[in-house]
């Protein structure tokens, strides 16, 4: 058993096409993993532990990776996880998880977008650029292979400088930016809205601003729920981490990603859909990265 530590992990140099390919992969494979829902432990001053166990018997894994939030602590999130093999039962590493849950994260997102964007979608905005959502604008950049318009929401006036790394380290040609102060400007007529906003204290915008076609994906949730009662459809990575939204019981039409990818149900039906995609988080991706990871490692 070893120790595997963030700074470890990202010396691997693991590719966003990686990244996509990996979360893909557990998606197209979730029905075959033994996933239990969260368990949520919280106190007093908004402290909380997350426990996610999860089985992969395809990969003969299994792992529990734990969340815990101090707000008085930077950052206030911190995971680990424990890594085991399936056949013996010994305990393979102990790992920070901050890597893996950011990366994991970003893909699983831009999986979805890929899934469910309209056709023809070309302009693409992001809000919320935190450490999240930084990955998420990462993998989803290195993996586009069309022309498009980036929305960037200028929170903190920081749009020219996350817009800037891109000019001048990994410019795309085909990819035009462009930044917003206001929120209404910034999704009229946007075919994707990419939100990774982690407080919200109502909506950002009536249901009706969003126009046919788009998709939400709102990497945590938050900002979107009269848009639950309207949309045509959503979609989500696991029914028992969803189906205790306010109004889960009113959805036009609901359905786990992994059924669509599997062909089990129908995805985006026409380019006039408008769709949510929520992803909460599920153990099966943090065990799976663990395990390519520790593969990674061994192979050095």
């Amino acid at each position: 058993m070893r120790y595997i530590s963030n700074g470890e992990i990202e010396k691997l140099g693991i590719s966003s096409n990686d990244m996509l390919e990996w979360a893909g992969d557990m998606i197209k494979h979730k029905s075959e993993c033994v996933l239990p829902a969260k368990i949520s432990m919280k106190q007093e001053g908004h402290i909380f532990y997350n426990v996610m166990p999860c089985i992969l018997p395809k990969q003969k894994l299994a792992g529990v990776k734990l969340v815990n939030r101090y707000p008085m602590r930077d950052p206030s999130l911190k995971s680990n996880l424990m890594l085991y093999d399936l056949d013996s039962g010994d305990i393979k590493a102990v790992m920070d998880a901050d890597f893996i849950t950011k990366w994991r994260t970003a893909a699983v997102a831009v999986h979805s977008l890929k899934l469910f964007a309209k056709s023809d979608y070309k302009t693409v905005a992001f809000i919320g650029l935190g450490e999240i959502g930084k990955a998420t604008l990462k993998v989803f950049f290195d993996t586009i292979d069309r022309d498009m318009t980036i929305r960037i929401f200028n929170y903190k006036n920081r749009a020219d400088e996350i817009i800037g790394e891109y000019y001048v380290n990994n410019q795309k040609h085909n990819i035009k930016w462009e930044k917003y102060d206001d929120y209404l400007q910034m999704v009229k007529g946007c075919d994707v809205i990419v939100s990774s906003i982690t407080y919200a204290e109502k909506d950002f915008a009536d249901e009706s601003v969003y126009e046919k076609g788009c998709l939400l994906i709102p990497v945590h949730t938050l900002g979107f729920q009269g848009c639950d009662l309207t949309f045509d459809k959503i979609f989500g990575d696991d029914k028992g981490h969803i189906e205790g939204f306010k109004y889960f019981d009113r959805f036009k039409s609901f359905a786990e990603v992994a059924d669509v990818v599997n062909g089990k149900c129908s995805g985006r039906e026409n380019d006039e859909e408008r769709i949510i995609a929520y992803n909460i988080g599920i153990a099966l991706h943090d065990i799976y990265y663990a395990g390519k990871i520790c593969s990674l490692i061994e192979t050095k």
